[in-house]
């Protein structure tokens, strides 16, 4: 199953007993405000993670990834490293609990996410979808290679896309 490392962080699939730290990003407002309706409950991330299990058995070296910080193994974060439906493309995605904001892990994520695609899935789009007002994640994609593309895909037709280009 997936797991990559970054010089700071390694991120590894979810598992049922880290149903508490996803629900800690799908659960707050602040984290979710341009990405959906925050989860209402923990039940939420329990089934998630289930889901999330299946696929990555389904689809190795990919799936939906818990991200720790290395020296403390505090909890930070997600990573999102999963098809697009109905297309080549893959997407790659995060998430950080506030206490992580600014810290460049956004970045450090998205550029070791691009490098495992580029040797695993050599060819395969890469795109990540974002809110057209979420500047932070226009910056970090930026920082990390990518460019905004004038490409719609159906799900995420309110989205910018951005993809990388090697």
């Amino acid at each position: 199953m997936l797991y990559l490392e970054t010089p700071r962080l390694y991120f590894r699939i979810f598992r049922p007993e880290d149903a508490a730290d996803l629900f800690r990003i799908e659960g707050d407002a602040d984290v979710m405000r341009f990405i959906r309706t925050p989860a209402a409950d923990i039940s939420h991330s329990h089934q998630r993670i289930a889901n999330e299990l299946v696929y990555a058995s389904e689809n190795e070296g990919l799936g939906l990834c818990a991200c720790y910080e290395k020296e403390s193994g505090t909890f930070v974060g997600l990573v999102k490293i999963k098809h697009v439906e109905n297309t080549d493309a893959i997407e790659v995605g995060y998430g950080f609990v506030p206490e992580a904001w600014g810290k460049g892990y956004a970045t450090e994520v998205t550029r070791t996410s691009i490098e495992h695609l580029q040797t695993n899935f050599a060819g395969r789009p890469i795109i990540a979808f974002i809110h057209p007002n979420h500047h932070s994640s226009r910056h970090v994609l930026e920082k990390a290679g990518m460019k905004q593309v004038p490409t719609i895909f159906e799900g995420h037709e309110e989205a910018v896309v951005f993809e990388f280009i090697s």
